[in-house]
C-alpha cells in the first residue's frame, strides 16, 4: 500500500484521516474495508439512536425506524416495509406487531393480495414519528458537526452512489445464487 493511501486506511481509533503519524502496515486488514467502517458506523448510530429515543418515547429505535419508513411509505405490505427499511421480513412482524399492540401502526386488509395485509401509520403514530423525526435531525447535527455543508452534501451523495451500486452488485449476486444460500440470506 502505498503511504498515501496508508496513512487513510490505518484508523483503527476511529480517526479516520490521522495524515503523517500514522505508522506504516505490513499488510491491509478489515479496517481498510469500506464495509467494515459502515457497519461500525451504523452500529455507533444504532446505539446513539437508542439512547435518545427509548427514554424520552419509550420506543426502540428499529420500531421508530419502522415509523419513519411507514411515513415516507404510506400504506403498504410488511414486506416492503422491511425492505426499505432494511430488516428482515421476520424482524419486522415482530416489530410491527407490538406497534399495532400499542396503537401506532394500523392494518388493513391487502385488496390485491388476500394473504397479506397492508399497514399504515395511525394519527398518534404519525404524531410519534414527527416527534422522533425532529429529535432524529439534532442528532444527525450532532454527528456531522465536524463537516461542512459542502462536505455533507458530498458525504450524502457518495453514500447514495455506493448504495446504488451496491443494490446492483447485490442483485447481481442474487441472480447467481443457488435456492439453498437465497434461503439463508433471509434467516441471517
Amino acid at each position: 500500500m502505498n503511504k498515501k493511501v496508508e496513512h487513510i486506511a490505518d484508523r483503527s481509533d476511529g480517526n479516520f484521516f490521522r495524515g503523517h503519524l500514522a505508522p506504516q502496515k505490513s499488510e491491509p486488514d478489515i479496517r481498510d474495508l469500506f464495509s467494515f467502517e459502515l457497519q461500525r458506523l451504523a452500529g455507533l448510530s444504532t446505539r446513539i439512536a437508542a439512547l435518545s429515543i427509548r427514554p424520552k418515547y419509550g420506543i426502540t429505535a428499529r420500531e421508530w425506524r419502522a415509523l419513519a419508513v411507514l411515513k415516507y411509505l404510506g400504506e403498504v405490505p410488511l414486506q416492503e416495509l422491511a425492505k426499505h427499511s432494511g430488516l428482515l421480513k421476520s424482524q419486522m412482524s415482530r416489530t410491527v406487531s407490538s406497534m399495532i399492540e400499542r396503537g401506532y401502526i394500523l392494518k388493513t386488509a391487502n385488496p390485491e393480495d388476500g394473504r397479506s395485509i397492508l399497514l399504515k401509520l395511525s394519527p398518534e403514530g404519525l404524531d410519534l414519528s414527527q416527534a422522533i423525526l425532529a429529535d432524529a435531525f439534532e442528532r444527525n447535527e450532532n454527528m456531522l458537526s465536524t463537516l461542512s455543508h459542502a462536505e455533507r452534501q458530498i458525504l450524502i451523495e457518495l453514500l447514495q452512489r455506493v448504495g446504488r451500486n451496491s443494490a446492483h452488485y447485490f442483485h447481481d449476486l442474487k441472480t447467481r445464487a443457488s435456492q439453498e444460500d437465497l434461503r439463508e440470506l433471509d434467516e441471517e
